[in-house]
């Protein structure tokens, strides 16, 4: 400026100097893309666009020429150095990035928000640029390893924090990732390590005995007869619910979809998707599940139910039974009885164990069950010391 008022230098001049100083701002500030768009819409054709990320939400920006939406995004970063960006504010950024861009499932995005809430309030609201290694370091020795995290819940909890601040970073919100060399094992010893023995993993026989004369008892209950084929086929809480009629073959059951959650418009719903829980990047057409005489026997029980629908598994106005439905009739059903164990997995690996007394191979357990061989060994072929009398008077 004082060379403009000395002569030395002409306005057209001084007014391209800023031109670049705030280009070069922008492009320091801001990372999506800027572009002209080619419309049919007289409107629309020739105008410039991009995004930015305002209250956590990812807002589109229109203006008529290219200098106009830079001067805006000049305009908008000013305001937002003059804002403090929390913590918080970033990892909200976050949640939107993996939400709209990176189409995360609704589970993910409410498992990080979870894990989020965990990190004391104070921290949360700090300035982004202020919180150092040791102010995570503080926190996690004083706040939350206190709490006795499993190992997968503080592996979770780290993964949230650096994915904020490495986010963070290419916004430019903040230099460093204050969590980049804070690593598992400086923690882990503090963990709870206790794991669940092979008997609260699984339903032992007279459990699986308790349960089928329990569902036989209300076998108009579509909930029990869904108790029963998974107790006879290890099938997954989603894939019962997602089974069709015609799904139902001469020898086999044809499992190739299941049941998700989702979330529409902010309400709870569920829906079909064309594959299982083990092919959801790979679909291969799914596998193929034997008709024993005990599922045969479920099947003919199904053909009692009242009302009529597509789905295997309905109430009686031919809607099909949702896995939260079954899961928690099934938990109160445990409960009742007296049993430990709630879950449906626990009917999975009872059944791989019957599969192992009757010979079968860890690779024809896998393809039935539905995942892999390596899969099966470490985590559904598990000892169980309720059958040892059963051992012993074999053996005596």
């Amino acid at each position: 400026m004082l060379l403009f008022n000395s002569g030395v230098v002409e306005s057209a001049a001084v007014n391209e100097m800023i031109t670049k100083a705030k280009r070069t701002y922008v492009t320091d500030h801001h990372s999506q893309a800027i572009t002209q768009l080619h419309s049919k819409n007289k409107y629309k054709d020739g105008t410039w666009k991009t995004y930015v990320y305002a209250d956590g939400n990812r807002k589109e920006v229109v203006r008529k020429t290219e200098e106009e939406l830079y001067e805006y995004l000049y305009q908008f970063y000013k305001d937002s150095e003059r804002a403090v960006v929390t913590f918080e504010d970033a990892f909200l950024l976050l949640v939107s990035r993996k939400r709209d861009e990176l189409d995360r499932s609704h589970n993910t995005i409410n498992d990080d928000k979870r894990y989020f809430s965990y990190i004391d309030e104070k921290l949360r609201k700090k300035a982004l640029a202020e919180i150092t290694e040791a102010d995570l370091r503080r926190w996690l020795v004083n706040g939350y390893m206190p709490t006795k995290p499993k190992e997968a819940a503080l592996r979770k909890m780290l993964q949230v924090i650096k994915q904020t601040f490495s986010y963070a970073r290419t916004q430019k919100l903040c230099v460093n990732n204050p969590a980049e060399y804070i690593l598992f094992d400086d923690y882990a010893k503090s963990c709870d390590l206790k794991k669940k023995t092979n008997e609260e993993r699984v339903f032992s026989e007279e459990e699986c005995d308790a349960l089928r004369e329990d569902a036989l008892r209300h076998k108009d209950n579509p909930r029990c007869l869904m108790r029963l084929l998974s107790m006879y086929t290890g099938l997954r809480v989603g894939e019962l619910s997602a089974l069709l009629s015609t799904d139902v073959q001469n020898d086999f059951i044809h499992v190739h979809r299941q049941q998700v959650r989702d979330i529409s418009s902010g309400h709870q719903v569920f829906r079909d998707v064309e594959y299982t829980k083990d092919e959801r990047r790979h679909p291969h057409g799914g596998r193929y599940i034997p008709r024993t005489p005990e599922v045969n026997e479920v099947l003919e029980l199904v053909k009692q139910l009242p009302g009529s629908s597509k789905y295997l598994f309905h109430d009686r106005d031919g809607n099909p039974i949702t896995k939260d439905s079954y899961e928690l009739h099934l938990r109160r059903s445990c409960r009742r009885l007296g049993l430990d164990t709630t879950n449906n997995h626990a009917f999975r690996i009872a059944f791989n164990s019957k599969l192992i007394e009757k010979e079968l191979s860890s690779a024809d357990r896998a393809l039935i069950l539905g995942h892999a061989v390596q899969t099966n060994e470490q985590h559904y072929s598990v000892s169980d010391r309720r059958r040892l009398e059963r051992i012993r008077q074999r053996i005596v």
